[in-house]
């Protein structure tokens, strides 16, 4: 027990260490002051004083009534009180708003009342009034029951652009009657209790969203010195969440993408209202460095790469997401880029082939929350098709949690069970690799790691329009017996065939697109079961897939070269 509670201790240095102070002050602050929160609420719902509102609109029509976005709903089930959100669905007791056999996150999801935005979209055009009288009762009923994950800083800052969305939709229904004074009071009330309960323990997305929001409210409600101080902020973020590369320091493409529309969704509602055009302005030019990233990235990649805590089902799509940037800002979005030093990301093109290789640091050092063990990691799509993919995420909460964040579930290299950082509980990180170093050429990209273990990685993938050689070198601290794995995952579509005990084959839709050699002394194992084999492209969905895993015994250091013809 007492070398349990001593690893258990160090593990708790390790990750404190790397928090800023004011997350280690509002830490100990939040647990101290627990039942204030409480004190708080109370006070702010008996507010009935509320300020004169302002013509605000965050709605961006390419995005919130997009067919590719609205598809995502059920408006049947919405009328009979089934929600589904992450792939997972539940008949919500409007009197409740808490789903006990439903996932945390679910429940969390839930509070965003995101699905209220297709069902206002149907109750604009719906001449029968049945999709509106089913959104009036939702948005009524969700404010007479309050539970405590709907008063969560983050819920809030999700759900009231996406309530003030509704109401620029529903503009002409709602406007001058009681439901639409009752809940102008509702988002003030919200919007106070966030000001007093912003998530400075965590920083990272979830201050950027309470900013985010925070700056919207501050222009509907006037209150011009909240404005002053907090867009101040919010700018400020950007300048430190945005790296050089113009990815959102999180590297995660999916964070990114929602980063982008939050600051996209803030030069709306600013450049809406001649005041504050200059300040709307100011966001331009980091929109526009976004935008171009989010498109190089994305440019032969079908789907979000799944580097980090990533998915299909969160963000906006993408194509959707370019096209309003370029819409609303009159601005172009290049997508010529391949090196992303400042993230660690690098893409290299020969052919119908696009390769995407992650070799950078785990997140900002004191928000590892997001991430995975994925260094040296990669994704391979052909003609636009995606043949070797990273097993995604899978969900924030639960037993699949650590396999989705681990080295084993992505296309990379470790040593014996030995994982690349100490990632650990839900959305934590202790000791992390170091001495990372990535050169790229046209036509290669090599990286290098050391694991918070002490083993050395090396890689070097050299793509060309017939071929991928994949060199990877390992080296331990110590001179025992261990084994270097190396994975492919493959996406679903795809299939693996073992033609010879040195050569395997993967297939997709009959056609033979992939041929493996490895080398003598490797033995190759076919995975066909278990967690290893889980995918996970969109958050809630498990899906099966084949993982071919490389084995090599060595002693203190090794090199081996896997060849990977790219049939034509």
């Amino acid at each position: 027990m007492r070398g349990v509670t001593g690893k258990r201790i160090l593990i708790y240095i390790n990750t404190v260490k790397y928090l800023k102070w004011v997350q280690i002050w509002h830490q100990l602050r939040n647990r101290i002051l627990n039942k204030r929160k409480d004190k708080i609420l109370k006070r702010i719902l008996a507010v009935s004083n509320i300020p004169q509102t302002q013509t605000v609109s965050v709605m961006m029509p390419e995005l919130d009534t997009g067919q590719n976005y609205l598809a995502r709903f059920c408006i049947d089930g919405l009328l009979n009180n089934e929600v589904e959100i992450l792939h997972e669905k539940h008949v919500i007791d409007l009197r409740e708003w808490e789903v006990t056999e439903a996932s945390h996150l679910w429940n969390y999801n839930l509070h965003y009342l995101e699905f209220l935005i297709p069902l206002a979209v149907a109750g604009r055009d719906d001449t029968s009034e049945q999709c509106f009288r089913k959104w009036c009762d939702y948005v009524d009923a969700w404010m007479d029951h309050p539970v405590r994950d709907s008063f969560e800083p983050y819920t809030i800052s999700m759900r009231i652009p996406n309530l003030l969305i509704c109401m620029n939709i529903l503009r002409e229904k709602l406007q001058g009657s009681e439901l639409e004074k009752k809940l102008i009071r509702s988002i003030y009330q919200q919007y106070q209790y966030l000001l007093a309960t912003q998530e400075l323990a965590l920083l990272a997305n979830h201050y950027f969203e309470n900013l985010k929001t925070i700056v919207i409210c501050s222009v509907l409600f006037g209150e011009k010195d909240n404005y002053k101080k907090y867009f101040a902020k919010f700018y400020g973020q950007i300048k430190e969440q945005i790296l050089a590369d113009g990815l959102h320091y999180e590297r995660s493409l999916m964070y990114h993408k929602i980063v982008l529309e939050d600051t996209l969704r803030v030069y709306t509602a600013l450049d809406g209202r001649k005041e504050y055009r200059n300040d709307a302005g100011k966001l331009l030019d980091e929109t526009e460095r976004m935008a171009a990233a989010l498109a190089s990235i994305s440019r032969g990649m079908p789907r979000t790469p799944l580097f980090n805590d990533a998915g299909n089902n969160v963000a906006k799509d993408t194509d959707d997401l370019l096209s309003a940037v370029r819409k609303i800002t009159a601005r172009s979005v290049p997508d010529e880029q391949t090196v992303f030093d400042a993230s660690g990301y690098y893409k290299l093109y020969a052919g119908e082939s696009t390769l995407l290789f992650d070799c950078g640091q785990i997140g900002p050092a004191y928000m590892g929350g997001h991430a995975h063990c994925d260094c040296l990691s990669f994704e391979l799509t052909r003609g636009g098709k995606t043949v070797f993919a990273n097993s995604g995420t899978y969900q924030y909460q639960g037993r699949l949690r650590q396999f989705f964040r681990s080295t084993a579930a992505h296309n990379t290299v470790m040593v014996d069970d030995r994982e690349q950082a100490e990632l650990w509980g839900e959305h934590r990180a202790a000791r992390r690799m170091s001495e990372i170093e990535c050169e790229v050429s046209e036509k290669a990209v090599s990286g290098r790691f050391r694991s918070f273990s002490g083993d050395y990685i090396y890689r070097k993938i050299e793509l060309t329009k017939n071929a991928l050689n994949i060199k990877d070198r390992v080296l331990t601290k110590d001179r025992k017996q261990h084994i270097a794995r190396q994975f492919f995952h493959l996406h679903p579509e795809c299939c693996f065939c073992a033609d010879t005990a040195q050569q395997f084959s993967v297939w997709d839709d009959g056609k033979r697109q992939v041929v493996i050699l490895i080398p003598p002394g490797s033995v190759g194992v076919i995975h066909r079961e278990g967690d290893i084999c889980f995918f996970a492209q969109d958050f809630g969905e498990l899906e099966r897939k084949g993982v071919l895993e490389i084995r090599t015994p060595f002693v203190k250091n090794v090199e081996i070269t896997v060849f990977i013809q790219l049939v034509q």
